[in-house]
């Protein structure tokens, strides 16, 4: 499925890759959201600690992509630094 639209629906998806590849990768997190702002998308990431880390990507990135292939591409990056906040 490719991102067309950018509703809740789609958001609610787009969380659940993430803690699907977050899964696989074996990286520990206590909860984990994903937020819509101007023109960009926030992932917040809450720790075992409790702290919260932020990490944010632009929303033309997300048009005609799929959900698995955008989870993927924003966390391939940071989970060396997701594995260490753990």
């Amino acid at each position: 499925m490719d991102i067309d639209k950018l509703d809740q629906a789609t958001l609610n998806l787009l969380q659940k890759a993430f803690e699907i590849v977050l899964e696989q990768n074996k990286v520990p997190y206590k909860k984990i959201g994903i937020v819509e702002e101007a023109d960009q998308f926030a992932f917040l990431y809450e720790a075992k600690n409790g702290k919260v880390h932020v990490f944010k990507w632009k929303k033309a990135a997300c048009v005609d992509v799929s959900i698995g292939v955008l989870a993927q591409s924003v966390l391939a990056p940071i989970i060396p630094h997701l594995r260490m906040l753990s």
